[in-house]
């Protein structure tokens, strides 16, 4: 559908950047920490091709891929670029959720109107201007509720083990702390960042599991 509405001078797409590099050693570090080969000549686009969803551990990396990027938007059609999703790794659109989905009303529309050699109507054009802003509003509160969500089930699935250690590995510094991912589960953390460095391995022991405030605290051990 993209491709159709690129040919056709209109659209709606979702476009989203390449990682940068600090991402990119991030998400190997992941990838180590679940265990998952990455040859070190293989860039991400063609390393994310053999990435099975069915695997649970490759679930959890292909999540982290998606969040890695400086987040995804939407962008009008402009007959000066390309509009390109680096997730998918081609121009993309969003039409599959119009009941729930602004933007996929106005897209779905288009699509038709194109098919079937019709002549856009105004009203979907001038949507295409002004839908990327409200779309950004709408994926903020998306992306607020989705983290939450994760941190729930994060809390859920360590509830009750307080006081276990697990393996994990640091993917990443900043003034917030140390990112860790753990080895055998599908849950990332941030503990104490002194003395540590991206890819170091820690064992950890659960201090705190709370699904009510959504929250799992961290200790390093020794």
């Amino acid at each position: 559908m993209a491709q159709l509405l690129m040919a056709h001078g209109t659209g709606l797409f979702r476009v989203m950047d390449e990682p940068d590099d600090r991402a990119v050693a991030r998400l190997r570090l992941t990838a180590r920490a679940l265990g998952i080969d990455w040859p070190s000549t293989a860039t991400l686009t063609q390393f994310e091709r053999g990435l099975d969803p069915a695997d649970p551990r490759h679930a959890t990396l292909m999540l982290s891929i998606r969040r890695a990027g400086n987040g995804a938007g939407y962008r009008a059609f402009a007959s000066d670029e390309t509009p390109w999703h680096a997730a998918v790794a081609a121009p993309y659109v969003h039409a599959t959720a119009p009941l729930r989905r602004l933007a996929d009303r106005y897209v779905v529309e288009a699509a038709l109107a194109v098919a079937n050699a019709r002549n856009l109507p105004e009203y979907v054009d001038a949507a295409f201007a002004r839908l990327p802003k409200v779309m950004a509003r709408a994926d903020s509160r998306a992306g607020q509720i989705d983290r939450a969500v994760i941190a729930m089930a994060e809390a859920v699935m360590l509830a009750g083990r307080e006081g276990e250690r697990f393996d994990a590995v640091v993917t990443a510094i900043d003034e917030r702390g140390a990112a860790i991912q753990l080895c055998t589960l599908p849950i990332t953390a941030r503990i104490d960042a002194a003395g540590l460095t991206p890819g170091d391995a820690v064992v950890l022991t659960l201090a705190r599991a709370d699904p009510a405030q959504r929250r799992i605290d961290f200790e390093p051990v020794g």
